[in-house]
């Protein structure tokens, strides 16, 4: 997560609106999610990373590894879509394989759905790398407050995130500082150490909470984190791109 932080802070759209963005992104998942056609989410995947990669700035080997892990997950997920198993022979027209007594079984049928789940999948999935990769969460917050979104859940949703990063570090200190003290030199130690790190994490975590109200209070809280809003300015190229992709991803939709 930290790593995905910092290619965004280091993205060339880094000044982009985030609101222009979070457009882009939410258009090829509107058209990914209600095409019909596989060729609609694979053409909207290529201009994803096309824009990551070209436009963007976000080096190629980040760009592979972060598809490697979304597509292990992807196909993990649709293994249960595109075959089924059996104690019996499966009728025409599937396709099956014995294995014992088990039947592994697919048909034309599930083979497209599965095509078209990976589509619609794999093109959401570039879209919101897109702006995961390009748009830091401090601007993301900013876009959804002009959005109008409760500010209320907005400052939830900080905390939380700033949470994340502290206990996580918390949980690493703990973690060397046991390791230095042989505390995972057997499955007995692992257990009792994990066990104590996941203890000493919830109690620093509620700590820090406490901590976090009390200073609040003393500051005059009254119900809203308020921030300095950023300057950004709106990319003509990016408009054009984003007008371009839609129009070429409608006419793949209109085609077949």
């Amino acid at each position: 997560m930290a790593l995905l932080e910092r290619y965004a802070y280091a993205s060339r759209l880094r000044a982009i609106d985030p609101l222009q963005k979070l457009g882009l992104s939410g258009t090829v998942l509107i058209l990914c999610l209600t095409s019909p056609h596989p060729a609609v989410g694979g053409g909207a995947f290529l201009w994803m990373i096309g824009l990551l990669i070209s436009i963007a700035g976000v080096p190629l080997r980040v760009v592979v590894r972060l598809l490697i892990a979304q597509g292990l997950f992807l196909g993990l997920a649709v293994i249960g879509v595109a075959f089924s198993v059996s104690t019996s022979a499966p009728p025409a027209p599937f396709r099956s394989v014995a294995l014992g007594p088990f039947w592994i079984s697919t048909s034309p049928a599930a083979l497209a759905q599965t095509l078209l789940l990976l589509s619609r999948a794999g093109g959401s999935v570039s879209a919101l790398s897109f702006l995961t990769l390009t748009t830091p969460m401090v601007d993301l917050f900013d876009g959804l407050r002009r959005l109008r979104v409760p500010v209320l859940l907005l400052d939830v949703m900080q905390t939380m995130y700033r949470f994340i990063f502290l206990l996580l570090d918390t949980m690493e200190r703990m973690v060397i500082a046991q390791q230095s003290r042989l505390g995972y030199a057997t499955w007995r130690t692992s257990m009792r150490s994990s066990g104590i790190v996941a203890s000493r994490v919830w109690l620093d975590a509620y700590q820090r909470s406490r901590r976090m109200q009390q200073a609040l209070d003393s500051r005059g809280y009254a119900g809203e984190l308020r921030v300095l809003p950023s300057t950004y300015h709106h990319s003509r190229n990016l408009y054009l791109l984003h007008g371009g992709m839609t129009l070429s991803l409608l006419a793949v939709w209109w085609w077949q």
